[in-house]
């Protein structure tokens, strides 16, 4: 029974491990295919939550107009609360791909965007000339925050199994 459990725990994370490796090849070949460029323009902003924001840039490759939003690597957020003094809210990118976001306990993340990538302001998009989707905003990113989590997860979750395998044997 024992090596039952290691074999289908062990699988699953040998799974997530190649997961996390396979967005990461997908993700440098795409990138690898973007030859092209163009400037594009930020008409937008999303955002999902967790003060995380992106801008939106509109481009034109042969008349015909595309949407995508800036990548990031991961996103680094430092929020000060408990603090009663006002804490002055602020976003930057480093040159490794990083959105830093330092806010307090309340946080205006549209006026961060707005002053970050201002509607209008000019991006240079990467793009593929056989799939003009494919794209990227500035810069590639390879190992994305999320491919790192799925490559972490699935070794502790075969060290998890292997100890409890080992301990079962006991």
């Amino acid at each position: 029974m024992a090596w039952i459990q290691l074999l289908v725990d062990g699988g699953i994370g040998l799974v997530l491990i190649i997961s996390g490796i396979l967005m990461n090849m997908i993700s440098k070949k795409h990138n690898k295919q973007c030859t092209k460029r163009v400037e594009g323009k930020v008409i937008s902003y999303s955002f999902p939550g967790e003060s995380r924001m992106y801008p939106i840039v509109e481009y034109v490759v042969d008349g015909i107009t595309y949407k995508t939003k800036k990548k990031y690597k991961g996103f680094k957020s430092i929020k000060a609360s408990g603090i009663p003094l006002p804490v002055k809210s602020n976003a930057y990118e480093d040159e490794k791909g990083y959105l830093h976001i330092k806010s307090g306990s309340i946080v205006n993340v549209r006026q961060m965007a707005e002053k970050l990538w201002p509607i209008n302001s000019k991006m240079i998009v990467y793009y593929n000339p056989d799939n003009s989707k494919i794209c990227y905003v500035d810069r590639p990113i390879y190992n994305s925050f999320a491919s790192k989590m799925f490559i972490i997860m699935g070794s502790v979750v075969i060290v998890i199994s292997i100890i409890v395998f080992v301990l079962m044997q006991l």
